[in-house]
């Protein structure tokens, strides 16, 4: 098989997990069937990720719905990393799903497997779709998964309004993300990346795009001032759904950034540069002593993740330093 056929096979494999685990007949029985389903689509993924860099041509593509052009799944480099990324921390996070989730067995684990495989389904549709129509429905997919994992715990208020705030600036900025794809499908005339990156646009007009993505794939990754939603969210969720949040799902706001600012824009302004390193730097700076004063270790991990975006903006605004020159 090749690299978009194993991707392909992936994504169905946690497919199948989610509706399989939403069929099973107890709390139990979804706990390992979610898992082992999981560890499965998730070393198949990862399999893809490593294969990618062994072919010339990484793309699908299916005729879509008119106006919003193909259904095209691509991976280049950076999906093909991000893809590995998403797998390699989903196969750690399921093996220890399966002991972990033993003590929610009071809880509904038929809906738990059910959104826990599709949001690992969803990220990676996120990296690799190449249409920003169903790139936003794909995001929206991974945005809804992740806000019914946060609020499992139906029983607890605190989780409940961390689900809300979390909703609301995730909404935002998915907002934010969608003016800048109409922006740029209004100068295109459809949807695909291929013709985003192809197409010359005035400096206004990139520079609109690029502050509209920055801010709209920041609120998702925590950026400070945009990060408050962060540390209430995550500590709600149970915690290998925390791990994700953390530790992959606030990236793929960076892959948005690198994405637009860089693929489709060409990264040709200092200034732009400039945004994301005072960004970078002050979600660096904050997130850290905001770690260092916690001593809930959840929230803590959350305001680690804060600082650890920061670090990874300060070197993609360095390098969009070096582009721009």
């Amino acid at each position: 098989m090749n690299t978009i056929q194993l991707l392909v096979l992936s994504i169905l494999v946690f497919s199948v997990g989610a509706i399989l685990s939403l069929l099973c007949n107890s709390s139990r029985t979804a706990r390992f069937v979610s898992g082992i389903s999981g560890l499965l689509a998730s070393a198949i993924g990862f399999t893809s990720a490593i294969s990618s860099g062994q072919e010339l041509s990484n793309t699908l593509s299916y005729n879509g719905i008119p106006p919003f052009g193909s259904f095209v799944l691509s991976m280049d480099h950076l999906s093909a990393f991000m893809v590995g990324v998403i797998c390699l921390l989903g196969f750690a996070v399921n093996i220890y799903s399966i002991s972990y989730l033993r003590d929610y067995e009071t809880f509904n684990l038929r809906t738990m497997g059910f959104f826990s495989n599709l949001f690992i389904a969803g990220m990676i549709l996120v990296v690799t779709t190449a249409n920003a129509f169903y790139f936003l429905i794909f995001w929206e997919v991974m945005t809804l998964t992740s806000y019914f994992l946060g609020i499992y715990n139906t029983k607890n208020n605190e989780s409940i309004r961390a689900g809300y705030l979390y909703l609301f600036v995730a909404h935002t900025g998915t907002v934010l993300i969608m003016i800048s794809f109409l922006i740029l499908f209004m100068h295109v005339g459809n949807f695909d990346f291929s013709a985003f990156r192809l197409t010359s646009y005035s400096l206004s007009t990139r520079n609109f795009i690029f502050l509209l993505a920055f801010f709209g794939f920041g609120a998702k990754a925590g950026i400070v001032p945009l990060h408050f939603w962060l540390p209430r969210a995550h500590p709600a969720a149970p915690s290998h759904i925390s791990a994700l949040m953390s530790g992959i799902m606030i990236e793929t706001a960076i892959y948005g950034i690198i994405r637009v600012s860089i693929d489709f824009l060409g990264a040709t302004e200092l200034w732009w540069a400039f945004v994301i390193l005072v960004f970078g730097a002050l979600s660096a700076i904050f997130g850290a002593f905001f770690a260092l004063s916690e001593k809930d270790l959840k929230r803590l991990l959350a305001y680690s993740s804060v600082e650890n975006v920061g670090l990874i903006l300060l070197g993609v605004g360095l390098g969009i330093v070096g582009l721009s020159q």
